[in-house]
């Protein structure tokens, strides 16, 4: 009896971290299907959005590429979950075998868990933490694609812009240097004009009244 009374003394704690991973890995799956649905339908706006701008090409692709990087980090966090939580479970089924082999295992297997419980709590704070950075960061992909392909649009625009206006200028000095060339040969022909008239003979006189 007192041997019973030890072993769920012992197992108790570990029983309920037991469940509590159980519920902190369900919480995780629940995020990362949340995140991969908000990261599809953040897709089908920017998708409507392209259709509408001048670069729909390189806007899809923009778009295409986010939602890749996105669905990726989610697929990898997805793993790393799974591997974890198979480890997890590995570990848990030895302990077990380990506990009913040997009682004395099973203790000093609880003191080392509680000993380390409190590192766990940390690195589980900090991937809570990291795995907000991210989510964040993803949220406001999006705008800064955005922001990027309006600034990619408006260069274009500029660049059209000063085109024409180089363009325009070319054509009026053109028309400018035809009028000159027009001047200048109207001048030309005026000076010629009254050189020949300079050099006619004088008219001769009339012959005299009979």
């Amino acid at each position: 009896m007192k041997k019973l009374l030890l072993v769920l003394a012992v197992l108790g704690p570990q029983l309920g971290a037991h469940a509590g991973d159980d519920a902190a890995v369900a919480a995780q799956r629940a995020r990362i299907a949340a995140e991969r649905g908000q990261a599809e339908a953040v897709f089908r706006e920017q998708e409507k959005a392209c259709h509408g701008r001048f670069a729909v090409n390189d806007c899809l692709a923009a778009a295409k590429a986010q939602r890749r990087q996105v669905l990726a980090d989610l697929r990898r966090q997805e793993v790393s979950l799974n591997d974890a939580q198979r480890k997890r479970r590995a570990a848990e089924h030895l302990r077990d075998l380990e506990q009913r082999s040997s009682p004395q295992k099973q203790q000093q297997r609880a003191q080392e868990s509680a000993s380390s419980q409190t590192d766990r709590q940390q690195r589980e704070a900090s991937a809570a933490r990291e795995q907000a950075d991210r989510a964040a960061d993803a949220a406001s992909a999006p705008a800064r694609a955005a922001r990027r392909q309006e600034k990619v649009e408006r260069r274009r625009a500029q660049q059209d812009a000063a085109r024409s206006e180089r363009a325009e200028q070319a054509a009026g000095n053109a028309r400018k240097q035809q009028e000159r060339l027009a001047e200048a040969e109207k001048r030309k022909a005026s000076r010629e004009k009254r050189l020949a008239e300079r050099k006619k003979p004088p008219a001769r006189p009339l012959p005299p009244a009979p």
